[in-house]
């Protein structure tokens, strides 16, 4: 019976402790946080060639990171590889179909052979059709699920392990608020990133289960983004002050902020920290009926042509 009270007594100390922490990351600006240093980390960002993981790629690289720069289009990394050897940064770049287990074995293998360990791991590559459920064909739904959840497993197995041996890394998941309720006409992208968010916990509680305290993990969930993804031109949600849809460069400083002051959890714009566990806790028809008088249900209507 003691040890069950002392056992107690330390989780609630523990909790204490993790409410501080991320109630001073939190409320403290970021000029005033502690900062990792990237200058000759090696970081690999999937899909780097474009949106997110290209103007991502470029911060790192500004800051003196090796840079790992895997894509589906070769070409993509491969400017971006000269861009930055040209200022003095080293990069690498690699041709990878994330629909393909045994590529990314392979390339991964290569990485660690040819350039070692990697420090941090971004799993930003993602891909959407924006349809509804009885307009999703049977190749839309599988290369959703290979890109936005399968390769998270694949890449994880092939660079977690070195930093389970150092207890030292970083593992980045770039999922969505979509991956923590669902949207009409995105049923693809919702359902993946709902996969991707569950898929970083396990990883979260298997990385806590090893003991190795050095090996960091961040969550990003933001909002609607304008990106090649999806065609925001002009879009405009029904409370733009609260839920607007954001700029590419905006969510990318967020993102290199979060990964650089090893914040653990990233929602962005700040409302849905409130938003996502208030509505939560009401019954399921009251959290769509919120989700709807908000325009966050419905919002994919303005993307379809």
């Amino acid at each position: 019976m003691f040890d069950l009270i002392l056992e107690a007594l330390l989780l609630f100390i523990d909790l204490i402790r993790f409410h501080l922490i991320s109630f001073y990351k939190y409320v403290l600006p970021y000029s005033l946080l502690p900062k990792k240093e990237f200058h000759g980390k090696r970081i690999l960002i999937t899909g780097a060639g474009s949106g997110l993981g290209k103007l991502l790629s470029r911060k790192f690289a500004a800051q003196g990171a090796e840079l790992i720069l895997w894509d589906i289009n070769l070409k993509s990394v491969d400017d971006l590889k000269d861009e930055f050897k040209s200022n003095g940064v080293k990069a690498h770049s690699y041709e990878v179909n994330l629909c393909d287990p045994n590529k990314i074995s392979t390339v991964g293998q290569q990485v660690l052979r040819d350039i070692g360990k990697v420090d941090i791991l971004v799993n930003n590559a993602g891909v959407a059709t924006a349809k509804m459920i009885l307009d999703s064909n049977v190749k839309d739904i599988e290369t959703s699920f290979d890109v936005n959840v399968k390769a998270h497993f694949y890449t994880v197995q092939q660079f977690l392990p070195p930093m389970l041996e150092e207890d030292n890394g970083h593992v980045v998941t770039i999922a969505s608020v979509a991956g923590k309720m669902g949207s009409a006409g995105l049923a693809d992208y919702t359902s993946t990133k709902h996969a991707a968010v569950g898929f970083h916990d396990s990883l979260v509680a298997e990385i806590m289960a090893s003991g190795k305290e050095g090996v960091k993990t961040t969550l990003v969930c933001p909002y609607y983004v304008h990106t090649s993804m999806f065609d925001a031109t002009g879009a405009t949600t029904r409370f733009p002050s609260i839920f607007p849809i954001l700029d590419t460069e905006y969510v990318v400083q967020k993102i290199y902020e979060a990964i650089e002051t090893e914040q653990e959890y990233l929602v962005t714009p700040k409302s849905f920290y409130w938003i996502l566990p208030g509505t939560q806790i009401l019954p399921y028809r009251a959290q769509k009926a919120i989700g709807q008088f908000l325009g966050l249900i419905q919002s994919l209507d303005r993307f379809h042509n």
